[in-house]
């Protein structure tokens, strides 16, 4: 079986944006209730660090993390869930993922050509 960094990288990827809308989903639900603290995932600018200074094999390492980033105003029942904020990450966190899964599609159509099979 063919590994590609590149390839196992892209899974990563695909992975941690599945998490980052699980989180945004459990966000939307929770947004009626009492004391609920919205919650996010911090990924993105450590895995890019990661990337430049140490290539592939430091940002493969990298793990996400979820948090409570308390940048959104609470609400008098103490739930401070955004429901603009969530609409537009879950959007971006979207195009990330169809991105992420156009380019591994693209990619094993390339090693499938490399292999010698009809795509």
């Amino acid at each position: 079986m063919v590994t590609d960094p590149r390839l196992n990288l892209l899974a990563r990827l695909l992975d941690v944006a599945a998490l980052k809308a699980q989180v945004h989903a459990g966000n939307i639900a929770n947004q009626n209730t009492p004391g609920y603290k919205a919650r996010a995932v911090s990924f993105d600018a450590v895995f890019q660090d990661a990337l430049e200074s140490g290539g592939l094999t430091a940002a493969s390492r990298i793990e996400p993390t979820i948090y409570e980033p308390r940048n959104t105003m609470e609400q008098p029942d103490g739930n401070d869930v955004s429901m603009g904020r969530e609409i537009i990450e879950s959007a971006k966190n979207q195009t990330m993922y169809n991105a992420y899964l156009a380019m591994v599609k693209g990619k094993m159509r390339l090693l499938t050509v490399a292999a010698g099979q009809a795509p």
